[in-house]
């Protein structure tokens, strides 16, 4: 877990690595790392070859998204046969995923504060089609101040629940610093990317925690439409089957 200090009022996160990690997505979040020292090179030669493989990376990486994808809705579709009241989560993880994967797609690293924004830069249209439907379905244009400032509370008492490394004052100053700029769309998706994080630390222990779907209602701003549900995952789950077409026509 990431280590949260804070010092003379300044929070600092520690974010601990590993030279042989295997993750593509994490490993392109290293490929940004300034060195400060690296006495063996060991780092500066894995730079070195993350670097000749980015491409690689970023085409394993929108695979691996849109597959998670798939996963969060196959979880959906079976919710909604059982009525788990943990329906509405998994349909906001399979859209931060298709989000994920259209931005690796354009070889760009998400950034949950500013994922939004770089959604709606991009000009490549043929997997940007679908940026403002993912977006609608995720419920980014309910937002409202006070919507995020209800959504906020229980954002930051989930990550105090789940990560318990007072995570959720980062959470809460760059929220705070969003909605003050009126940037109200970018805190919503913001808050669903660290929810989705949390939620997925726990994805296999739900009925473990069952009770965590009463903070997590407002946390991820759920709705309870049976219909509207069974929409989602309907349009969603089509999302899904022609990124993962273009994925692999763009492979070839």
């Amino acid at each position: 877990p990431d280590d949260i200090i804070i010092r003379d009022s300044n929070l600092f996160k520690i974010s601990h690595g590993n030279l042989s990690e295997h993750n593509s997505q994490i490993l392109l979040y290293y490929s940004n790392l300034e060195i400060i020292l690296d006495e063996q090179w060991d780092l500066k030669q894995l730079l070195s070859k993350i670097q000749e493989k980015k491409d690689v990376l970023f085409s394993i990486s929108t695979k691996n998204s849109l597959i998670d994808s798939q996963f969060a809705l196959s979880k959906a579709k079976t919710a909604l046969q059982t009525d788990d009241p943990f329906l509405s989560c998994w349909i906001k993880c399979a859209g931060i995923s298709l989000i994920d994967s259209i931005l690796l797609q354009n070889q760009i690293i998400p950034n949950p504060a500013h994922s939004l924004s770089l959604l709606r830069n991009l000009k490549n249209e043929k997997n940007n089609q679908f940026s403002e439907k993912i977006i609608s379905e995720i419920g980014v244009e309910r937002a409202t101040s006070s919507l995020l400032t209800r959504m906020l509370k229980s954002s930051c008492g989930f990550s105090d629940m789940i990560e318990n490394n007072q995570n959720s004052k980062i959470i809460e100053k760059k929220a705070k610093h969003m909605i003050e700029n009126s940037l109200l769309s970018d805190c919503y998706l913001y808050l669903t990317y660290q929810n989705k994080n949390n939620f997925y630390k726990i994805k296999n222990s739900l009925n473990l925690n069952s009770e965590k779907i009463h903070v997590l209602k407002t946390a991820f701003d759920l709705t309870n439409s049976s219909s509207e549900l069974q929409a989602s995952i309907d349009s969603m789950s089509d999302i899904t089957n022609k990124l993962l077409k273009l994925n692999h026509s763009n492979a070839k």
